[in-house]
């Protein structure tokens, strides 16, 4: 089950550490009541474990069990949403929490900045989703745009696999290298995040030779 700790205060100047599986919500206003299974917050912030959501609007929703306590289930956030984790921040016009298997699914305009071991990560699609227990991260869009120091990728599918250091684009990927001027244009794309090794599969590609490259 959830705890739920609320701050009700106005002018906030206060910083508050977040306990495993406990909500802390610093808001400027709070709708809540004593028993309910939602809880609507205005210009606030949520923080759970290393996570921490801040919105326009956040509404907390839960289900009650026999003895009647309410176990926390989803965070929906809408308006302006800034999300900040361990190692990612993202924004977006909308987000929904699952508060027990620290999923979150980001749409409308979603973008994200990943910190990896070979560099930071930047991406833009329509949805962006992402595990702050596993840090695996999935997203879809027309375009997905991705990007790392010199590197532009553009598809329509990805996943990403911190762990791993291993990222996928699939769906009419366009690739180019700003430093060598390289473009390809390929089904699908691997890469390996540490060092920047790209493997692409029925690739078109055009390399610049010669003096004048």
């Amino acid at each position: 089950m959830r705890k739920l700790f609320i701050f009700w205060v106005l002018i906030l100047a206060l910083s508050v550490v977040a306990l495993t599986d406990t909500l802390h919500i610093i808001a400027g206003e709070v709708n809540y009541g004593i028993g309910s299974t939602q809880t609507t917050i205005t210009n606030g912030k949520v923080m759970i474990g290393n996570t921490t959501i801040i919105a326009t609007s956040i509404t907390i929703m839960g289900q009650k069990d026999l003895s009647g306590n309410v176990n926390w289930t989803t965070a929906q956030a809408t308006g302006r949403v800034f999300i900040y984790t361990g190692n990612a921040t993202a924004t977006a016009r909308s987000m929904i929490y699952n508060l027990n298997t620290n999923v979150g699914t980001l749409s409308g305009m979603a973008s994200m900045t990943i910190n990896a071991s070979g560099g930071q990560i930047s991406i833009q699609s329509s949805t962006l989703q992402f595990n702050t227990k596993t840090n695996f991260y999935t997203g879809q869009g027309s375009p997905t745009v991705i990007t790392k120091k010199d590197i532009y990728i553009q598809g329509k599918q990805f996943s990403y696999d911190s762990a791993k250091n291993y990222l996928d684009i699939t769906g009419n990927v366009y690739l180019y290298n700003s430093s060598t001027k390289e473009k390809a244009y390929a089904d699908e794309l691997v890469m390996d995040t540490s060092n920047n090794k790209i493997v692409l599969k029925k690739v078109q590609m055009e390399i610049m030779v010669g003096a004048g490259s």
